[in-house]
């Protein structure tokens, strides 16, 4: 309007908001990777993400591994919901699982009732080369071959022995080209050999040899969707003989994840176990469940859907997965004392029955998942804090020291976080290594439970000031622990 002057040429005012920054990384995001088909065709290939079972079985056919691993997933209380984070379906390229080795009776149906007349049976399995001895196997009470393969099961818990109307199999619970079942003869028995055309006629039955992996491997999914997908935790449905576990474990642990991997047999504690736990791959759980891969792999999906339930932003959520509950699985009923003891040495977690208590029993020769898994969760919080703080200005962060104190605050604030949902807790330093004031970083152990410290900028490398680079942070952090078993010694004085 004629003779309007704009305000503007008093007060000026322009408005800028604050950038986004990022969100943290969901270190309870897991990945399933499946050779399963999806019952729509247009998800075949695609991967998917979900938040329930119920979800996951609508896409993909009832008895599938897909959705039983599913449902033992979101059956745990709290399982990864809990911290907000989800599951993803990833197909695999045509892989297929490693094989067992076995053997399988022709149809015996008709030796049933000469079966039945053993009373001091004798037969010698030698499986993925070493031999086991039974006898005085007794049939008397059998009244199918069921029964029949029941009992023989429960002399040889290195094996795995499953029948139908007709016939009865012997399958190793390894998998590979190594899985191997020989049947013979027993030695050093006086009963009846069970190996004979009258009775389970094993020389004319079907010898299979175990096979490895084929397709695609986990590891090669990995690197082909940890660009476009965001995961921590990675498991598969794939039954893997050790090589390729131990392929996968190198390639993981270059990574910011945590891979979950199943093991059927006993002999895994003193085998995969071991070697994971050799070559210092923390971020492989090798889960040892010694009832054949099938039933190993849904302990697996179970650990892993409550071993990923932690919400790192609540207070004293922090939790270590010993002795925990596994809902929708049994103890490993083959879990002897030396196996237990063996376990621990080899860093395998198991599930067992502690005085009929069911429960996991976390082992940290290969250090404890929850160590793992709190360090990956800080890890991301701190990068994000640390991007958030640099990106969330419209102008500048000086490199002074009010520069740097306030990207300290960052990482304070994320270290207090930490604190408060009890991965670390106020205690005393008990390494040599030690940086900044020594003073300082004691009192600051002892009364917060971290210190952190930056060179000052002042003493900063001129090539690092060009590159506008801060000073290099450094942060020590007290673990909180856990307790795990305890020790009590009472005297008595009448």
């Amino acid at each position: 309007m004629a003779g309007e002057i704009p305000v503007s040429n008093i007060i000026n005012v322009s408005i800028t908001n604050t950038p986004l920054g990022i969100n943290e990384k969901n270190v309870n995001s897991l990945i399933l990777f499946t050779t399963d088909v999806p019952v729509n065709p247009g998800l075949f290939g695609v991967s998917q993400t979900y938040i329930s079972s119920s979800q996951v079985a609508e896409d993909w056919a009832s008895g599938s591994d897909t959705v039983k691993m599913a449902n033992a997933i979101f059956a745990q209380s709290p399982n990864i919901r809990s911290g907000n984070g989800t599951l993803t379906i990833a197909p695999l390229l045509s892989s297929v699982s490693a094989t067992s080795g076995s053997v399988t009776t022709p149809n015996i149906s008709a030796n049933l009732a000469t079966l039945q007349g053993v009373t001091n049976g004798d037969i010698k399995f030698t499986i993925n080369g070493t031999v086991y001895n039974l006898l005085g196997l007794n049939f008397t009470g059998a009244t199918s071959l069921a029964d029949i393969a029941g009992i023989i099961q429960s002399k040889l818990p290195y094996g795995v022995v499953t029948s139908t109307a007709t016939t009865i199999a012997f399958s190793s619970k390894k998998v590979g080209t190594g899985s191997t079942v020989v049947i013979a003869a027993g030695t050093g028995g006086t009963g009846v050999s069970l190996i004979g055309s009258t009775y389970l006629n094993t020389a004319a039955g079907t010898t299979v040899s175990g096979a490895n992996s084929t397709g695609e491997t986990l590891l090669a999914a990995v690197i082909r969707t940890e660009g476009s997908l965001s995961y921590t935790g990675v498991i598969s449905n794939l039954d893997l003989e050790d090589a390729a576990i131990v392929t996968n474990s190198a390639g993981i642990q270059a990574r910011d994840m945590i891979y979950f991997q199943h093991a059927g047999s006993q002999d895994d504690i003193a085998g995969i176990a071991t070697t994971i736990k050799n070559s210092g791959n923390d971020k492989t759980r090798i889960l040892v469940y010694s009832l054949g891969s099938d039933a190993a792999n849904l302990m697996k999906a179970a650990y892993a859907g409550r071993a990923l339930s932690v919400n790192f932003s609540g207070s004293n959520t922090s939790q270590t997965m010993h002795l925990k509950q596994l809902a929708t699985i049994t103890p490993d009923p083959n879990m002897t004392q030396t196996l237990y003891q063996a376990a621990a040495t080899a860093g395998a977690d198991i599930y067992v029955s502690i005085d009929g208590v069911p429960c996991v029993i976390s082992n940290g020769a290969n250090d404890f998942f929850d160590n793992v898994y709190a360090d990956l969760a800080l890890k991301f919080a701190l990068q994000a804090a640390g991007f958030n703080y640099l990106r969330q200005t419209n102008t500048k962060v000086p490199q002074t020291e009010p520069g740097m104190n306030g990207l300290k605050n960052a990482y304070i604030q994320v270290m207090d976080r930490f604190v408060r949902n009890a991965s670390f807790a106020p205690g005393f330093w008990t390494s040599s290594e030690k940086f900044g004031d020594p003073e300082l970083f004691d009192e600051n152990i002892t009364n917060r439970g971290y210190y952190v410290y930056s060179l000052p900028v002042a003493q900063q490398s001129s090539s690092e000031r060009d590159e506008r680079k801060a000073p290099l942070i450094q942060i020590a952090a007290k673990r909180a622990g856990a307790i795990h078993t305890s020790d009590v010694q009472v005297n008595i004085n009448n």
